[in-house]
């Protein structure tokens, strides 16, 4: 160190006693009078880092809302299958009422007050050439029928012989 002046002295042991009075040292002078400057928290990389962490645990609630909320419609869209299940199983079976023949029989006779038909109301109608219809058989007296049975059985017995 160079030569100070008294004065300088004194201002230094001043100070060098207030300092040992409060309990602080006093960072010794550089050079060009500038003091050595702290390194600063890096700020930045700490909020980057939390901004990350933060848009992951934004991005896994929206993941979980998300999931539950198709857990939710699955289940109301499998409650509503089983619902349409049990009504066409009902409707199917309606179905098989409706067409059995026994139901349509006492329906008719019951609800509509229809009767079966009788044989001789029976007309058969023979069509081996179908542009040409022909009725077998018109309404017959019971003579006729007598002697269409007594030929018949003359045939049977012809045939014996």
């Amino acid at each position: 160190m160079a030569y100070l002046g008294q004065a300088a002295v004194k201002e230094r042991e001043y100070e060098y006693g207030k300092t040992a009075q409060t309990g602080l040292t006093a960072l010794p002078e550089i050079e060009g009078g500038r003091r050595p400057q702290a390194k600063k928290a890096p700020y930045f990389k700490y909020f980057v880092m939390a901004a990350g962490v933060f848009a992951t645990l934004i991005c896994i609630l929206t993941s979980y809302s998300t999931v539950t909320e198709l857990t939710v419609k699955s289940d109301n869209m499998r409650t509503e299958l089983a619902q349409l299940e049990s009504d066409a199983n009902a409707l199917n079976a309606k179905k098989e009422e409706r067409f059995n023949l026994t139901y349509v029989e006492q329906a008719a006779t019951q609800q509509l007050g229809m009767v079966k038909m009788d044989k001789d109301q029976v007309t058969y109608v023979a069509t081996s050439n179908p542009e040409k219809i022909t009725v077998a058989a018109e309404e017959q007296n019971v003579s006729e029928l007598v002697a269409s049975i007594v030929k018949s059985f003359n045939a049977v017995v012809e045939y014996l012989n």
